[in-house]
């Protein structure tokens, strides 16, 4: 074989390397292509409702007033939709992963497995997206816009936030409460029944001396009564075999601050909203029992150690 022909053989493999490695670059993605998907810049001051549905789930966010919003009809945690929209934010330039249908599936914004989210103002239509799987990083996420071929990663976790169940989005505080405003706890813990007293400065435990660090710890803790979710129709019908059930009521110079009564289940305790700040209405929340432990603490734990 002649020189030329191995020359001409050699410009043949150097070509076909090159169309290979140009089709690997525009199927499968690489960092050096970025893509032109560019967001509206949304904000909770231009934004009414969210939308987000996963095949026959669906997630609606609702703001009420500038600071309020509600899920599926219950209040939404606080920063809950301004961390969504953040999320929305393309501080960098996405890149494109896939530019062909067969890689919908594998990247999960399909029409089986890909979440629509849905941005709306006034009524009109400002975002639709289509969410994927998490990127390789788990702080990424693939999506695409619907009709279009590209699919990209973007750099932030969306996944994140399409994947919460609307308990999740809900706000799960209970309560919170200024230390200084408290003048008096009442707790009913079964048999061991008390009433912590400030006058002035000075707490007392059935007109006894406390232990002031130990008193302090409680007050702090408090500040932010928080649930660990809310109770489910088989929560509350474990409540038939309560163990024995515990209440809380915080008084402040002007009345009841809070009262909680806690029904204490197998794994749970299932918390009612009384009276007082906070609550949503005849929500019952679930709390774990270590929580429940230090907002209705024993007697003797407020007392000072005997030496």
């Amino acid at each position: 074989m002649s020189a030329k022909h191995l020359r001409l053989i050699a410009i043949g493999l150097a070509v076909l390397l090159l169309l290979w490695g140009g089709s690997e670059l525009l199927s499968h993605g690489s960092d050096s292509v970025t893509g032109t998907l560019a967001l509206p810049a949304l904000s909770p001051a231009n934004v009414d409702t969210i939308r987000v549905v996963r095949q026959a789930d669906s997630i609606l966010l609702v703001k009420r007033s500038p600071t309020d919003w509600s899920v599926n009809d219950h209040r939404v945690a606080p920063d809950g939709v301004s961390e969504l929209l953040e999320a929305l934010h393309d501080s960098v330039r996405p890149e494109i992963v896939a530019q062909d249908t067969s890689s919908f599936a594998r990247l999960g914004v399909d029409s089986a497995a890909g979440r629509w989210l849905v941005v709306r103002h006034g009524g009109k239509e400002s975002l639709t997206l289509i969410v994927g799987t998490r990127g390789r990083d788990f702080q990424s996420t693939y999506v695409r816009r619907p009709g279009d071929p590209h699919v990209y990663v973007w750099p932030k976790p969306l996944a994140t936030f399409v994947d919460r169940s609307a308990d999740d989005w809900r706000d799960k505080r209970i309560a919170a409460l200024q230390p200084d405003s408290i003048v008096a706890i009442d707790v009913e813990r079964r048999k061991d029944r008390y009433t912590l007293q400030r006058t002035g400065k000075k707490w007392t435990l059935k007109g006894a001396a406390v232990d002031s660090a130990a008193v302090a710890r409680y007050l702090d803790r408090l500040k932010t009564i928080t649930a660990a979710g809310f109770a489910s129709p088989r929560d509350m019908d474990s409540t038939k075999a309560a163990r024995g059930n515990r209440r809380l009521t915080v008084r402040g110079g002007r009345g009841v601050l809070v009262s909680l009564a806690f029904d204490s289940t197998v794994s749970v305790f299932l918390v009612h909203h009384l009276a007082g700040a906070g609550g949503e209405g005849s929500t019952v929340y679930r709390m774990n029992s270590w929580d429940v432990d230090a907002l209705t603490p024993t007697s003797r734990s407020l007392l000072p150690t005997k030496k």
